[in-house]
Order: C-alpha cells, then sequence, then structure tokens
C-alpha cells in the first residue's frame, strides 16, 4: 500500500489557550537518514503539551508552528537511509520531545522507538512511552519505592497519579494514600486501589493526611506541583522520607523550607523522563518490561479515561486543563473513530 501525500496534523501558530490548536492539511514528511516514519495509531496527551501550547518554559524549542505530542503508539510504514527496511509494518510505541505526535504521520529517530507488547490496543499502548513510564520510574528508581512504604500520591486522578497508585499497590507498598482537589474524585481514586483519600482542597488536609498514615507520617511523596501540596507532603514525611517532584503544574512555586530538609534528614528529588531516554536507555528498557509483567498478570490495568479524535484536540485540552478528566486521554485519527463507533 502506497502512502499517502498528505496527512492531517494538528498545529499552534501562536500560544495561548486551548482555541489556538488548529487541524491542518500538511505533506507527509519524509524520513532522514536513521529515521523511520510511523503511522499514528493513538497519541496521548500530557500536561507538557498544555505548557508549550501556552509558551511556558520546556527543556527543548517550540518553534511556531508547532505541532504537539510527545507519545505515540503506531506502525512503521517507511524508513530512512540506515535502518532496515524489514522494520517496516513493526508495531512501535515512542516518546519524542520534539513533539509532532497530533498527526497521521510522524517522523522519528528509528533509535527512540520501543517494542509494542502484545496484547494492548492502540489506545492503551500510548500510555506508556510516557506516562506509564514515568510512573513507573518515578516511583521505583527516584522515589526507590519498598514494600515498607506508606506513599502519599498528588493528583491522584490524573494521567500519571492513578498510574502511580496501581504500581505501588502492585509492587506492595504496605499503604497508598490519594491527593485529590476535589471530594468528587473520592471514588475514583479508592477504586484505583488507594486505603485512604484526602481532599487539598480542603483547610485541614494536612491533619487529614497525618491521621490516614495513622499519625505516623508517609515515606514517600509523589508530586506534580511543585506548589504548596509538596510544602504540605514534606511537613507529612517521616524522618529518612523521601519526595519525588515529576512536574510543576502550580502557577505559582512554593520555596522547599531547607531547615526541615535537614532536621529529617529529608531528601527531594525532581525527576524528568527524558533524562532517562537519552542518558539510560538501559533502565528505560527495563523499566517496559516490568510494566509489561505487571499489565499480563493483571495487576495493572490499563484504561483511558477518554479517547477523542484530533479534530477535537482543543476538548482535549480544555478537560485536562480545567481538571475535567480522570485519567488519560488519547487522540486517534478520525479513521480509527470512525472504526470504532462502527
Amino acid at each position: 500500500m502506497s502512502l499517502s501525500r498528505t496527512m492531517l496534523s494538528v498545529r499552534f501558530h501562536q500560544t495561548g489557550g486551548p482555541e489556538v490548536l488548529r487541524v491542518e492539511t500538511l505533506a507527509r514528511p519524509e524520513p532522514k537518514k536513521g529515521e523511520v516514519i510511523v503511522r499514528v495509531l493513538a497519541a496521548g496527551v500530557n500536561f507538557a503539551d498544555l505548557v508549550r501550547r501556552r509558551g511556558g518554559h520546556y527543556p527543548v524549542p517550540t518553534p511556531l508552528p508547532f505541532n504537539p505530542g510527545c507519545e505515540f503508539a503506531g506502525i512503521i510504514e517507511d524508513c530512512g537511509e540506515g535502518v532496515d527496511r524489514s522494520r517496516i509494518g513493526e508495531s512501535v510505541i515512542g516518546a519524542n520531545i520534539v513533539g509532532g505526535a497530533y498527526a497521521d504521520y510522524i517522523a522519528v529517530e528509528a533509535t527512540n522507538l520501543m517494542p509494542w507488547f502484545e496484547g494492548l490496543s492502540p489506545e492503551q499502548a500510548a500510555m506508556l512511552p510516557i506516562q506509564g513510564l514515568t510512573a513507573y520510574l518515578a516511583l521505583t528508581d527516584a522515589g526507590m519505592l519498598t514494600k515498607n512504604d506508606t506513599v502519599f500520591v498528588q493528583g491522584a486522578t490524573g494521567g500519571v497519579g492513578s498510574l502511580i497508585v496501581r504500581i505501588a499497590k502492585a509492587l506492595g507498598a504496605k499503604r497508598v494514600i490519594a491527593g485529590v482537589g476535589h471530594e468528587s474524585k473520592t471514588r475514583l481514586a479508592l477504586a484505583a486501589g488507594a486505603e485512604a483519600v484526602v481532599d487539598y482542597s480542603q483547610p485541614d488536609w494536612v491533619d487529614a493526611l497525618r491521621a490516614a498514615s495513622g499519625g505516623l507520617g508517609v515515606d514517600l511523596v509523589m508530586d506534580a506541583t511543585s506548589g504548596r501540596v509538596l510544602e504540605g507532603g514534606i511537613d507529612c514525611l517521616v524522618p529518612n522520607g523521601r519526595a519525588v517532584v515529576y512536574g510543576h503544574a502550580a502557577t505559582t512555586s512554593n520555596p522547599v523550607n531547607v531547615t526541615r530538609l535537614l532536621e529529617g534528614n529529608l531528601r527531594v528529588t525532581g525527576f524528568f523522563l527524558g533524562y532517562y531516554h537519552v542518558k539510560r536507555p538501559d533502565i528505560v528498557v527495563a523499566a517496559l518490561k516490568s510494566l509489561e509483567t505487571l499489565v499480563k498478570r493483571g495487576e495493572l490495568d490499563l484504561v483511558p479515561a477518554k479517547v477523542l479524535p484530533f479534530a477535537r484536540a482543543e476538548e482535549a485540552h480544555r478537560l485536562m486543563e480545567e481538571r475535567n478528566s480522570e485519567g488519560k486521554i488519547i487522540l486517534v485519527p478520525s479513521n480509527r473513530m470512525e472504526d470504532q463507533n462502527g
């Protein structure tokens, strides 16, 4: 089957709100040396996509016009010079920090692709390259999770947070306490496996967190805000406790109380998945195998919260921005939505 010369792509020509996203018809990319062309079957929506669309700080440039999307699942359709053409037809997942996944096709370095293990739909597979690996590695490598740990997971009904709750339970954490921003999310957090839920929109939430830990405090805080919730979580850490910061969703950052760190022998660690992809691909491959094991044992359920066509990318961003989605949002080409809807 010959490849189409054109494709649909979601781009923004200026930074701003979700309304700046446009669906455009563009020429399909051609593979350069070392690259492949992947036909995208599903693309994950991540908070980083919103940050770049708003014009916020990101570790790599966001040149305009820009096609967001760093996480995808698809099939190799063409190969550039230096890539074995026998790979055409291979099902792959990828994390491409430069973006480009909100489109029918993406050109990507062949070395950036990972195997898509059997038994997953494209929508499930697209949950793994960024959010799945972030949840697993932030918890196990940066957080050094043990079976004796009581873990507090901030944003526990979000894409990464809900996976952290599930993975922590699957790996045998002693107790998992979910943090949510509204009481309406309590049911979902408990369904994910949390033993207790704390609503940090309430003024006494820090006391509630201490009570949920049996008055002992927590061993590990998993934080995606870098704001007041991180500060409160650190206040509840036991001596030699750890906090892992894997995002900065808060509009303002709260300074960390260094005296509290010193007196409690506490550790706060930042986590950025891109480092692992570039510097430690061996750890990424091992983590993906571990996730595969959890999925095949039935200990980790990968279920997207919402699947939308690329044409509704604005809606997807708005849902995430307004915190009105519980779990992972996936975008797919319109023809896949038509297939799923009959």
